[in-house]
């Protein structure tokens, strides 16, 4: 790729040149067929690649109204997204505010939580605190707000202030072994410790993905959530749900704090939301936010140039007409627990897998140098990079990535699209289980 004009995120990588997809296939220009167990490599194209319905959606808006900027005007896509999403919330998120994708639904959430404060007189809550290790984009803002200190280390100088507090993870760490119980007691009094210690008039929001990768999947006990909803409106604070993997469908719920019976302030989805079809993310409110902005006349001028904008809204309908059509939100729940226990019942077994975790069409499996311990390997052993290339070899792509964090290591994610069938879940896991089996070896 040396003759490539395009500047990668690592430059001096290799990157395979894909130029096809089909439902979860994908296939390189030299003819490789893959089978696409990722949703495009990041959890986004959860409907399946190259979709004709799609296709003639995007189409047709694209020869009615492509564009128009959303400062001064409207337009009809924008209004029938935005009340079909408040149709799919909780009672009491009435208005949804669009951007171009994920990073920027978590700046948007914080610039409304900013504005929230100020419309209460509170120009002292400025302080955002998140969960480590948590990922929220690669803005200013949502980097700040990252709990990833690997991802974010390099533009510290330039990073506004943000408060990490340990994530509810009972693997490893200072939770190791707690049951559901003690574990949410815990963590969340962590929480309400991290509050009191930064000052509550200073807090401005908490922020927090349901369910989290960068936290290895553990999935949070249900009381967890509770008592940091019952914290953030002890202290005023506004409670951020970052759904830019789990919504739209891909935890078995269409929000993946309903698993929870949780209904947060801010809520923001991406990724699925578009299909991967067009960039687009959307920043769900609730209404007694909306409420004390518009009555003290502040407003949210800031307005992205794509925001809202009609070819992204009808592709984000067309979207949701496929999830709700072939019934995908409830495919998700049941394919979830079929893959979950394809992993368990091959992998478990072996001696270098310690758990299968998740909830829906989002697993991961993590690796262990030993069980009793839960150590994890060091990195010179390579084992995610051995297993990439394993999975690769034999055309499944599963990403397997090292985590930094001290709570989570060597792991390897799937994010099958939503479409996915058990034959192809069966595939992707005997895959798995056979570059295990080669590559181990290597590993101790």
């Amino acid at each position: 790729m040396s003759d490539s004009a395009v500047f990668y995120r690592s430059p001096a990588d290799e990157y395979a040149v894909m130029v096809r997809g089909e439902g979860c296939r994908l296939w390189d220009d030299t003819g490789k067929q893959y089978l696409d167990l990722s949703s495009g490599l990041s959890a986004t194209a959860g409907i399946g690649h190259s979709r004709a319905d799609i296709a003639d959606a995007m189409a047709k808006q694209a020869k009615t109204l492509s564009f128009v900027h959303g400062a001064r005007v409207t337009n009809d896509q924008q209004e029938l997204l935005a009340k079909r999403l408040v149709d799919l919330a909780p009672d009491g998120v009435g208005k949804v505010m669009f951007t171009s994708g994920g990073s920027e639904a978590n700046e948007l959430a914080l610039r409304i939580s900013r504005q929230y404060h100020l419309a209460n007189d509170d120009w002292e809550r400025t302080k955002i605190i998140s969960l480590s290790p948590s990922y929220h984009g690669a803005t200013i803002g949502s980097l700040s707000m990252t709990g990833r200190w690997d991802t974010k280390r390099s533009y510290a100088p330039h990073l506004m202030h943000a408060v990490n507090v340990t994530a509810p993870v009972n693997f490893r760490g200072p939770f190791a072994g707690l049951d559901d119980e003690e574990l949410a007691t815990r963590a969340a009094g962590a929480v309400e410790d991290s509050i009191e210690a930064t000052g509550p008039h200073t807090i401005a929001a908490f922020i927090a993905e349901p369910i989290s990768p960068s936290a290895g999947m553990a999935v949070p006990p249900q009381a967890y959530w509770l008592r940091i909803r019952e914290l953030c409106d002890r202290y005023g604070v506004l409670f951020i749900a970052d759904e830019i993997i789990t919504g739209a469908g891909r935890t078995g719920e269409f929000f993946g704090m309903e698993h929870f019976g949780v209904v947060p302030d801010l809520t923001n989805l991406a990724k699925g939301l578009s299909g991967g079809y067009v960039p687009l993310g959307a920043t769900l409110v609730r209404d007694e936010v909306v409420g004390a902005i518009s009555a003290s006349s502040r407003r949210m001028g800031e307005v992205h140039t794509f925001s809202g904008a009609p070819l992204s809204c009808a592709t984000g309908l067309a979207v949701l007409d496929v999830i709700e059509r072939e019934s995908l939100v409830e495919a998700a729940r049941k394919k979830g627990a079929v893959l979950k226990s394809m992993l368990e019942r091959q992998l478990l077994g072996h001696r270098y897998v310690g758990e299968v975790r998740g909830r829906g069409l989002m697993c991961m499996v993590e690796y262990v140098r030993s069980k009793k311990s839960r150590e994890k390997f060091p990195e010179e052993a390579r084992v995610a990079g051995s297993l990439w290339d394993a999975m690769i070899r034999r055309g499944v792509i599963a990403p397997s990535f090292r985590m930094s964090s001290s709570l989570v290591g060597d792991c390897t994610a799937f994010f099958p699209a939503l479409t996915v069938n058990e034959e192809e879940l069966e595939q992707g896991v005997t895959a798995l289980r056979e570059s295990i089996e080669e590559q181990s070896p290597q590993w101790s």
